[in-house]
């Protein structure tokens, strides 16, 4: 773990485990702390690179310089500083689009894709409810940061998850308190979201792609995912059923062997 030194902002960086490179990339208001499930399940097959991107975690949270662009070159500065060689890349929601992005730009650079609960945005993009919205403009409801934090995540997994696992999202909640996301970077990582349009140039990626969806996703809607996937030339797309938008912590175990599969087939 450490930082770099990016253009004079640091951004803060994990590696875990050994064996071939897998980046994952967090997405809006997320931190390196919400990866646990995969790097405790996964470190012992790939050598698993996390990072904050700038404005979250324990990165730097500069008044600005929050787009797209920028958000490619600090995950291509985290690649080129630990040497990886043709890395797989992972990116869920916001991030999802820094992959989508990176694919395009630099290919070349990386191995296969992983795209999860994301879109290639644009004006065919499918909204979710009005509830989710105002949520996330205006924050979660409650008389206190965790009170509001929980209920703002409680929209990103399954109602079920929400009645009976409730002690796992204040527990998540709690860890992205002690790092809190001030307003002005939420806007700024929230604007790169929702100006992001990439329909036309997802059909030029010819990684090996993976796009994972979720079915009771209620943040980017399942069928988003299923376009991107149909646009993508040659892409494989996985179900994960009875999950929310962070599935890849309400269904760990089923995400990671859906990963697993994929990064070691042909």
């Amino acid at each position: 773990m450490g930082f770099i030194d990016q253009n004079g902002v640091k951004i803060y960086y994990e590696t875990h485990g050994n064996g071939e490179p897998l980046v994952l990339i967090e997405g809006l208001a997320q931190q390196v702390s919400m990866w646990k499930y995969q790097i405790k399940g996964l470190k012992n097959l790939f050598k698993l690179i996390t990072f904050d991107i700038r404005g979250s975690g324990k990165s730097d949270k500069p008044q600005s310089g929050y787009s797209l662009d920028i958000f490619v070159e600090d995950t291509k500065a985290i690649i080129d500083h630990l040497n990886l060689e043709k890395p797989n890349i992972l990116g869920v929601s916001l991030g999802g689009f820094i992959a989508q992005t990176f694919a395009v730009k630099y290919g070349n650079l990386i191995n296969k894709l992983i795209l999860v609960n994301t879109s290639f945005g644009g004006p065919k993009y499918i909204l979710p409810s009005q509830e989710v919205l105002n949520t996330m403009l205006y924050g979660g409801k409650g008389n206190t940061p965790l009170e509001k934090a929980v209920d703002a995540l409680s929209y990103s997994f399954s109602e079920d998850f929400v009645k009976e696992k409730r002690t796992i999202i204040e527990n998540i909640a709690k860890e992205l308190l002690e790092n809190p996301q001030p307003p002005h970077v939420y806007q700024g990582q929230a604007i790169v979201g929702a100006t992001f349009n990439m329909e036309n140039e997802v059909k030029q990626i010819r990684n090996k792609t993976l796009v994972i969806v979720s079915e009771q996703d209620g943040v980017i809607p399942m069928q988003n995912g299923v376009n991107l996937h149909n646009a993508i030339p040659e892409s494989k797309l996985a179900i994960v059923k009875d999950a929310g938008h962070l599935s890849f912590i309400e269904k760990y175990e089923e995400f990671n062997n859906i990963v697993k599969n994929f990064l070691e087939s042909d």
